[in-house]
């Protein structure tokens, strides 16, 4: 039989022993996977998030200007996904991605900076084309990434 004074320290040493395998769990890093499923999540949000702030009729200096960082933000983010990644999800997705979705950002984004309309409709198609790609198929790549992380 163990004795009770023994039967405390054995409780306390594996409930450290537990916090501290759940500490690492939890404090180990993000693996490359799912880096680049966040920054390829994130440029489409912030890009779209944009988007909409600049489609409000009564769209303010305010509202561009957090329109363009977040167009920023999202580039930067874009630039950073690696064809690799997307096509594990989908082969098509690179090609999308880096050729449609990408410049039509940009060339969106120099548009609207410059006030040059013409800009701003050349991104405006190429972001188009990638919507006519993206909407379809967005719901099956969420899932898609939810069954690879688990």
């Amino acid at each position: 039989m163990i004795q009770r004074s023994y039967l405390i320290p054995a409780i306390f040493y594996l409930f450290i022993v537990g916090l501290m395998s759940g500490c690492e769990e939890a404090g180990k890093p993000d693996t490359e996977f799912s880096i680049q499923q966040n920054l390829f999540l994130q440029s489409i949000s912030l890009v779209e998030h944009a988007g909409s702030l600049l489609q409000n009729p009564q769209v303010t200096q305010a509202d561009i200007d957090k329109a363009m960082l977040e167009m920023d933000q999202g580039l930067s983010h874009a630039f950073q996904v690696e064809d690799h990644f997307l096509s594990t999800i989908d082969p098509r997705l690179p090609k999308f991605y880096t050729r449609v979705f990408i410049p039509g950002v940009e060339q969106y984004r120099l548009g609207v900076e410059a006030s040059d309309k013409q800009k701003q409709l050349e991104g405006l198609n190429k972001l188009s084309q990638w919507g006519q790609f993206w909407l379809p198929l967005q719901p099956e790549i969420h899932n898609r990434l939810k069954a690879i992380n688990g």
